[in-house]
């Protein structure tokens, strides 16, 4: 059972998923998500503390494509590795024609 925290709103559920944003959305946590298949963005969220699987060459792929920086992880593609605090950046969907 992982441990998710989220901030600023300092909410926690515990749970089980294939990925990040189904353990928060399974949960009742305030993630916001968009497509759930790794290519809006939206679900964007900063790793505060604990950890996370390394990225699918995929979900690099597309975070290399908004330019995010070391610690930013896609909620949908993001698989735990035990309980985490994480912080939803939010933001504008890709533009559909750059996919």
């Amino acid at each position: 059972m992982t441990r998710v925290r989220v901030l600023p709103a300092d909410l926690a559920a515990e749970g089980e998923g294939d990925s990040l944003l189904e353990i928060c959305t399974d949960g009742g946590l305030p993630v916001p998500f968009g497509c759930t298949v790794g290519k809006c963005g939206v679900c964007r969220i900063e790793l505060i503390e604990g950890e996370l699987q390394e990225p699918s060459r995929f979900e690099q792929a597309v975070l290399d494509g908004f330019g995010c920086e070391s610690g930013v992880r896609l909620a949908c593609q993001a698989r735990t590795a035990g309980d985490v605090t994480i912080q939803p950046l939010g933001g504008a969907r890709r533009n559909p024609s750059s996919t």
